[in-house]
C-alpha cells in the first residue's frame, strides 16, 4: 500500500493536471505532485528525454526496463513492459531483461545494456567503460544515455521509497507512439 498520501490531481495547477492528464493520470504522477514546485522540471526533461531522435523507443524501453529491473521497480516494470512490448521487444527480449541476457538483442542494444548494468550496479564507468561506451555512441549521446539512467533509477527509487500501488489499469501513454 502506498506510504505517501496522493495528490488529487483535480486540486493540482492547470500545468501538473494537463501533463498527467495527457500522460494518463497515472498514480506516479499524483504521487510527484505532493510535489509542485518540482514537478514541472521533471515533467520537462521526462518530455525531452522522450522526444530525443538519439534513442528510438526500443532502445529507451531497453534502459528503462533493465533499470526497473536491478532497482527491483515494480512499478516501472508494470508501467514499461506494455511500452517494450509496443516498441517491439518480444516477450523472451522482456524477460531477458530481468536476468542481463544479451542474447537477442544487437551490439548497441548490448552496448547500452552494460553501461546500465555496470552503472546501477557499482554507481559509476570504469575508465575503460567510458572509453568503449564514447566509441560507441559519442559524447552527446552517452551523456544523454546517462541522463535517461538517472531519470529512470532515480524515479525507481522514489517509487520503491513510497511503495507506489501499482495502478489497476491506467498505462503510461508515450505521446510519440501514439501518432
Amino acid at each position: 500500500m502506498t506510504r505517501i498520501p496522493l495528490a488529487d490531481l483535480d486540486q493540482q495547477p492547470e500545468h501538473i493536471r494537463e501533463w498527467a492528464n495527457r500522460r494518463g493520470n497515472l498514480n506516479v504522477f499524483r504521487l510527484l505532485a505532493n510535489a509542485p514546485n518540482v514537478f514541472p522540471g521533471w515533467t520537462k526533461m521526462v518530455d525531452e528525454l522522450y522526444a530525443s531522435p538519439t534513442f528510438d523507443a526500443r532502445l529507451r524501453e531497453i534502459v528503462v526496463l533493465r533499470v526497473a529491473h536491478l532497482q527491483h521497480s515494480a512499478y516501472e516494470l508494470a508501467q514499461h513492459r506494455p511500452l517494450g512490448r509496443a516498441a517491439g521487444l518480444t516477450d523472451r527480449q522482456l524477460d531477458a531483461l530481468a536476468t542481463g541476457d544479451r542474447d537477442g538483442f544487437d551490439p548497441m542494444e548490448r552496448a547500452v545494456l552494460d553501461v546500465v548494468d555496470e552503472l546501477c550496479t557499482t554507481r559509476r564507468l570504469r575508465p575503460g567503460s567510458v572509453d568503449a561506451a564514447r566509441e560507441v555512441f559519442g559524447d552527446a549521446a552517452l551523456t544523454e544515455l546517462l541522463m535517461l539512467v538517472s531519470c529512470y533509477y532515480g524515479l525507481a527509487l522514489v517509487l520503491n521509497a513510497a511503495d507506489l500501488d501499482i495502478d489497476a489499469q491506467a498505462q503510461f501513454r508515450d505521446e510519440r507512439q501514439a501518432r
